[in-house]
């Protein structure tokens, strides 16, 4: 499947079946998360593959190091970054499935010269900002 970048992410789609979405991210360092948010109908979950993610939940940081794994109900306010000094990889996926169209839908093809920077323009964050309630991100504020 086509990689994009999201904010700054590398986002790989994982094709799945069932009811539920999941995406391969790697996050470098210094890589800020999304704003706030929580979806109201879904929940999702965090699965460290590789290196360290700090997630934010109902305004608590945590560490989640390579093996560690967070589920987050439906309605919890949460973000993330990488803090760390390499990059981390790490799936998320949400039940019930669509989520995950978010990032195709905003994403910035990986194969496109400048696709990071693109990903990461005032114009794509204003995007993401006024369109991710079309796909369940309720941005929290």
């Amino acid at each position: 499947m086509e990689s994009y970048w999201v904010l700054g992410h590398s986002v790989r789609p994982v094709h799945t079946i069932g009811d539920f979405g999941l995406v391969e991210i790697v996050t470098s360092p210094g890589t800020p998360g999304p704003p706030p948010h929580h979806h109201a109908d879904a929940s999702e979950f965090f699965y460290v593959a590789d290196g360290t993610l700090d997630v934010c939940l109902d305004g608590v940081w945590r560490k989640l190091s390579s093996g560690e794994s967070l589920s987050i109900e439906p309605g919890c306010v949460h973000t993330l970054a990488n803090t760390g000094s390499r990059d981390v990889r790490w799936l998320t996926g949400w039940s019930p499935r669509g989520f995950e169209r978010f990032f195709t839908h905003f994403g910035h093809a990986a194969s496109r010269a400048g696709a990071r920077e693109a990903s990461v323009s005032a114009e794509s964050v204003r995007r993401v900002v006024e369109g991710c309630a079309d796909f369940g991100m309720i941005v929290a504020g």
